[in-house]
């Protein structure tokens, strides 16, 4: 009998995100935990705001019929139990997120759980500051109202196509308020920007292939001729070499994002934040 693992093949692999709430917790955990893997066919669906016991007894249904894997958070009394006990009847693997973090948390304080959904998104200081984040990065994007960035958490800088909204964006999603301001050609940034503090100041490299096949594709997307000073890798080379430069100038902190997820990039910009 051959005792080695065999590498199960299948057609399609589905992964059920299910929650009584906004879903976003599991979402994460089952993303990230995808992203670990080389799989060709993973089909995520979710299943958010559970609000009946039929419901949920349709989506672990569905689950079995497609073999899928089943990520919750349920807090709703009842509904965790139903999980479990009919996935364990049905031969799905459902993984509970909250669940045990639960019960440990209540047997520590002596304690019961609310088990209302949705209770970490109430509105507090913190919502309305992501939310003050997020009007700062559009209304400062792509060196907009460059007069107003000196209130700013981070200065983001980079020539076209090194993820400067996304960055600026995601950072907002965690309450930081960040600008960013576009690098072109061998123009010469604002002087203000020189005004900025070392350690907000924030330039983005990448390898120039990298730029140049983005480039192409989103001339591609929005149905544009392909621009030779635009798309070259001569011109691009020309590009970063410029903008390293002016990232000396200034003393900025180089991230090269080349093999950084924006998730990578925003974490190391707001290490440097938390700790200058």
């Amino acid at each position: 009998m051959n005792n080695k693992t065999k590498n199960v093949k299948l057609k399609e692999f589905y992964v059920f995100v299910v929650s009584d709430s906004t879903g976003e917790t599991a979402e994460k955990v089952a993303r990230a935990a995808i992203s670990q893997f080389s799989i060709p066919d993973v089909h995520l669906k979710r299943f958010l705001l559970v609000d009946s016991e039929l419901k949920l007894r349709e989506i672990i249904t569905e689950a079995a019929d497609k073999s899928a894997l089943v990520i919750f958070t349920l807090v709703k009394d009842g509904f965790r139990s139903i999980m479990l006990q009919e996935s364990a009847e049905k031969g799905i693997v459902s993984i509970d997120i909250i669940g045990p973090v639960l019960n440990s948390i209540a047997n520590i304080l002596n304690l019961s759980p609310e088990r209302k959904p949705g209770l970490i998104h109430r509105i507090n200081d913190e919502y309305f500051k992501r939310i003050d984040a997020l009007e700062y990065a559009v209304k400062h994007d792509d060196g907009q109202r460059i007069d107003e960035i000196a209130d700013a958490d981070a200065l983001i800088l980079g020539i076209s196509r090194t993820s400067k909204t996304p960055l600026c964006l995601f950072l907002a999603q965690r309450g930081f308020k960040a600008a960013n301001i576009p690098i072109i050609d061998s123009h010469s940034i604002d002087e203000s920007v020189y005004k900025i503090p070392k350690e907000k100041i924030f330039g983005l490299m990448s390898d120039p292939v990298r730029i140049v096949n983005l480039r192409k594709e989103r001339l591609k997307r929005m149905g544009l001729p392909l621009s030779q000073d635009y798309v070259s890798k001569e011109s691009v080379e020309k590009e970063l070499a410029h903008s390293s430069a002016i990232y000396s100038k200034l003393n900025a902190y180089v991230i090269d994002i080349t093999e950084k997820s924006i998730e990578e990039a925003a974490a190391d910009i707001i290490s440097r934040i938390n700790n200058k």
